[in-house]
């Protein structure tokens, strides 16, 4: 089992597809899935004067690339962790100590067994399965390995949050009726 070092993601945890006011959001952590160069230093600050966790979806920031400078760059401007498919961002993130979370996509059993490998081999701290169903069955293989566990995508019902957070960590989600630090 490996001792994680980045933090531990736990709960419901907001996935904002558009930025709205981080004061209204009642959980501790935000994940940004979209934005721009020009709006995200402004979203990231907002996140942060109302004590939230901002982590970032690298992959869908307008006008950023991939690698070292992109990271760099999201690293200055206050960003707590990253966000993204791609193995090759996980590499540098890791290097600069950047919390990262990798998302795996559970389509089918090969996808799934190439996402574990994937995690197992390169020493991934934190993995997010999609879509949140695919959690029920393969999460507990992902938590095994030491690892922080979330799953997101089409987790919409308290029920449904209920039975995830059995098998995995946090659950990132846009569904505004499940942002709440209650237990389900």
């Amino acid at each position: 089992m490996r001792v994680m070092t980045t933090p531990l993601l736990k709960g419901i945890i907001a996935s904002l597809w558009e930025f709205i006011d981080p004061e209204t959001i009642p959980v501790d952590t935000v994940f940004i899935l979209t934005s721009s160069l020009c709006r995200l230093p402004h979203e990231v600050q907002a996140c942060h004067s109302a004590g939230k966790k901002v982590f970032v979806d690298m992959d869908f920031v307008e006008g950023l690339s991939e690698g070292k400078a992109a990271i760099d760059y999201l690293k200055s401007i206050g960003v707590d962790g990253l966000i993204s498919v791609k193995l090759s961002n996980f590499h540098y993130a890791r290097k600069i100590e950047m919390p990262f979370v990798l998302r795996v996509f559970a389509l089918d059993s090969k996808a799934v067994e190439k996402a574990y490998n994937q995690v197992k081999s390169n020493g991934v701290d934190i993995v997010e399965i999609l879509p949140g169903c695919a959690s029920l069955k393969v999460g507990k293989m992902f938590k095994a390995l030491g690892i922080n566990v979330i799953t997101g995508g089409l987790v919409t019902t308290r029920q449904e949050a209920k039975k995830l957070l059995q098998v995995v960590d946090a659950i990132s989600t846009s569904a505004k009726n499940l942002w709440t630090k209650e237990e389900f």
